[in-house]
């Protein structure tokens, strides 16, 4: 098969991420792939470190774009693509009224948000991340769900692959230090900064004789903030309890540094990978720690949650982790036994395969459903208010 497949943006994050790691697996598989995205961001290299056929697309964030569908219609008709994979979605509204409309080419829409946005045609193949994603779907209209839990590679993401001791010592970390690390795009987007900001808070309140240490990997439009709060939190306690390491490349190191992992979607399922004890965080002030009795919550509603009570929840959650290394190693191991038993790449990538086929099998039109998602486009666009709709609609 080919598959052209179009990214929303090469920044570092976990659903552009697997979406590179999705389509370098499928290459694995056989198939001709080729990933469309706009300029700028880390991921770039990653993409060629895959082995990844790559084209820049002209324009960044904005959508709809004519001058990415252009170019997306183009890159179809050169590759004679059997179906195009839109992630998430921008990259969905630019696929459905560029390729989908104009060429005809099955399309399937991927989004790993928590939410499924109302620019999603109703009658493309859509992927979720969790079950409670998937019904919700289902009951607004979407014809065809199909739920692909965010996809690990437990080869690369597994205990001691990033260095392990040598990982500590690169921030200064010692044997008794309980690290506590946060790998995220620093943005308001799902309160991801405000969460960040909450473990600095806890790390305060500990007081300067803590063994805790926050270390902070990823960049974005908040950064500056997370930086000031760190400065701010180290200077109150007289040592280096905050460590900002802005965005890595290669952000597994991080993972094997840590004791502890907190944070949402894939990336908490990577620290579960690497066989960390992990606390996940969500919108609102949500934090809960996996364990036996969280794991059923975790699967249905998928790594993420909505309202609590914010830092005390954290600080709650992370207090017998400190305290108890065994309880850390137990956690630890239950995690990463879900993750290699339910998150295999591999067996996401076959899943992954049966969708395109189907897709390319039965994939056709619906002016209906395209005539109302351009109608609704062009309504926002002429307002100045186009922007992602969580809400039913």
């Amino acid at each position: 098969m080919r598959v052209d497949v179009y990214v929303h943006h090469m920044e570092i994050g976990g659903s552009q991420l697997g979406a590179l790691e999705l389509a370098r697996e499928t290459m694995a598989r056989g198939h001709d792939v080729l990933v469309l995205a706009p300029p700028g961001g880390a991921l770039w290299e990653v993409a060629d470190r895959f082995g990844l056929d790559t084209e820049t697309l002209p324009t960044h964030l904005t959508w709809p774009s004519p001058r990415n569908m252009a170019r997306v219609v183009s890159a179809v008709r050169r590759t004679r693509a059997d179906v195009v994979h839109a992630h998430e979605w921008g990259p969905a509204i630019d696929v459905a009224l560029g390729t989908h409309l104009l060429l005809g080419t099955p399309a399937v829409v991927t989004t790993m948000s928590m939410y499924v946005s109302g620019y999603i045609p109703r009658h493309l193949p859509l992927v979720v991340g969790t079950r409670q994603l998937a019904e919700d779907a289902e009951g607004r209209g979407y014809r065809q769900v199909e739920l692909l839990e965010p996809p690990v590679d437990t080869a690369a993401n597994a205990p001691g692959v990033a260095g392990g001791p040598a990982a500590r010592a690169r921030w200064g970390f010692g044997p008794d230090d309980v690290v506590v690390a946060v790998v995220c795009r620093l943005t308001d987007d799902l309160d991801k900064t405000a969460g960040v900001l909450e473990a600095m808070d806890v790390v305060e309140q500990a007081g300067p004789a803590s063994p805790v240490r926050l270390l902070v990997v990823g960049d974005g439009p908040r950064a500056d903030a997370v930086v000031a709060r760190a400065e701010k939190v180290n200077a109150e306690l007289g040592r280096p309890a905050v460590v900002v390491a802005g965005a890595l490349d290669d952000p597994r190191p991080a993972y094997d540094a840590a004791d502890v992992v907190i944070g949402m979607g894939s990336s908490v399922l990577k620290g579960m990978a690497f066989g960390k004890p992990v606390v996940v965080q969500g919108e609102r002030g949500y934090w809960r720690a996996l364990d036996e009795q969280s794991l059923a919550i975790f699967l249905g509603q998928g790594w993420f949650g909505a309202g609590g009570a914010g830092a005390p929840a954290l600080a709650a959650a992370l207090s017998p982790l400190v305290r108890d290394a065994g309880l850390r190693a137990e956690r630890g191991a239950f995690g990463h036994r879900v993750v290699t038993e339910r998150y295999s790449l591999a067996a996401s990538a076959e899943r992954m395969e049966q969708v395109y086929r189907a897709a390319a099998a039965t994939g056709r039109r619906s002016p209906r459903d395209l005539a109302r998602l351009g109608a609704r486009v062009a309504w926002d666009v002429v307002r100045g208010r186009l922007r992602e709709r969580p809400a039913r609609d």
